[in-house]
């Protein structure tokens, strides 16, 4: 899957908001970092400058501190504004061909010889508001609106989150371009990954899976009242993986009690890749009911795992998915339980695991999105050197 450079001699100099790669272990960060691995790896004659306000060293991040081809710049003395106003000054010194804010960000002061480019990943507090209180809604929407109308292009990750650009904030649409994500590359290669002989996760085998924040927009309380509702001879074994709301997750638990599920219902609170790509490869199904993703990171990864997948017609979910799940009402516990049962057809499960596969491969590769974020970066940068 991870092949070699991709031939390209045009050598451009990147700079990067990487707050989120440094200090974010969820979403955001992950993007960033797998998208400047990859990056790098395919296209090694670029220069990659990296600006964040602080750096938590810890197995994630210690690539880009210790590899030649990152160069990582932080503030003389600490700021609040920093992030917002200071590191501009760093930028323009610098005079890179783009600099790519990778999470809803560009700072003021941005000179305008240095193209800017922005990545939206979605616009949740504008869709779920309640989710948020009013001085982060007011303080992202200043930000994030600030900052599309100040980019020069915006990189949108699905057509979801493309269609609420233009929607919520009125962005033309020839000023948004899609380029979508990748996952880990641990996830995309071929070999089987076993589980230590002993483990109760083995013996629990084949189960459900749910991966993600345990939060009331990704549906693992109608999940649970879905379960409920199956017949006895489908009652897999249930592995929930995940942190989120405390008091969202006690009315999870609470509801598990209720219909006497508790050996039924396993909890894991923070995982590690490989172990995660274990989960993955024992599972009998990913079950991602959420009601809004600006893209759903644990569909593909679980797809290119070659296994199937039921997660929401909404948002960006049939995107991610293709033709490699079955798509559910995510307010309904009955269509939830319904796909479900419906997965034991074993034609339908392997059509669904076959397509899949291709899906992923094609569209969210490594080597694929690095490919279509560079041919961006190359069109903007002829473009803004093109005499008006």
């Amino acid at each position: 899957m991870w092949e070699g450079p991709i031939e390209d001699k045009n050598k451009l100099v990147i700079a990067f908001d990487a707050k989120r790669l440094f200090n974010n272990f969820t979403g955001l960060g992950n993007y960033s970092r797998t998208l400047l691995k990859n990056l790098e790896h395919f296209y090694p004659q670029n220069e990659y400058h990296l600006f964040t306000p602080k750096i938590t060293k810890n197995k994630e991040t210690e690539f880009f501190i210790d590899h030649p081809a990152f160069t990582v710049h932080t503030p003389d003395r600490f700021s609040p504004f920093w992030r917002t106003y200071g590191m501009s000054a760093q930028i323009n010194a610098l005079k890179p061909d783009i600099f790519h804010g990778l999470s809803h960000e560009i700072p003021f002061g941005i000179d305008k010889d240095i193209l800017k480019l922005i990545t939206f990943h979605d616009l949740i507090y504008e869709k779920f508001p309640d989710q948020f209180n009013l001085t982060d809604r007011l303080m992202y929407k200043w930000k994030y609106q600030s900052s599309a109308k100040r980019a020069d292009h915006i990189i949108a990750i699905s057509e979801s989150t493309k269609n609420d650009l233009k929607e919520l904030y009125r962005i033309p649409q020839e000023n948004i371009s899609i380029v979508y994500q990748s996952c880990n590359e641990v996830f995309q290669k071929g070999d089987f990954s076993d589980f230590p002989a002993d483990s109760i996760l083995k013996k629990l085998a084949p189960y459900y899976l749910y991966v993600g924040s345990i939060i009331e927009r990704k549906g693992l309380l109608q999940t649970v009242i879905a379960y409920s509702e199956l017949p006895s001879q489908y009652r897999k074994p249930f592995i929930v993986v995940g942190l989120g709301d405390k008091p969202y997750i006690k009315k999870v638990k609470d509801l598990i009690r209720y219909y006497q599920l508790e050996d039924r219902f396993h909890f894991i609170n923070s995982i590690q890749n490989h172990e995660l790509l274990a989960l993955y490869d024992h599972c009998f199904t990913l079950i991602y009911p959420s009601v809004y993703e600006g893209f759903g990171i644990p569909v593909i990864e679980c797809l290119f795992r070659n296994k199937p997948v039921i997660t929401s017609e909404l948002s960006s979910l049939p995107e991610a998915a293709g033709r490699g799940a079955i798509l559910v009402n995510p307010y309904s516990p009955d269509s939830i339980c319904q796909a479900m049962i419906g997965l034991h057809d074993e034609n339908l499960y392997n059509h669904l695991v076959s397509d899949g596969w291709k899906h992923v491969v094609s569209h969210f590769s490594s080597e694929n999105t690095a490919e279509n974020m560079m041919k961006l970066y190359t069109e903007k940068v002829e473009q803004k050197d093109q005499p008006l």
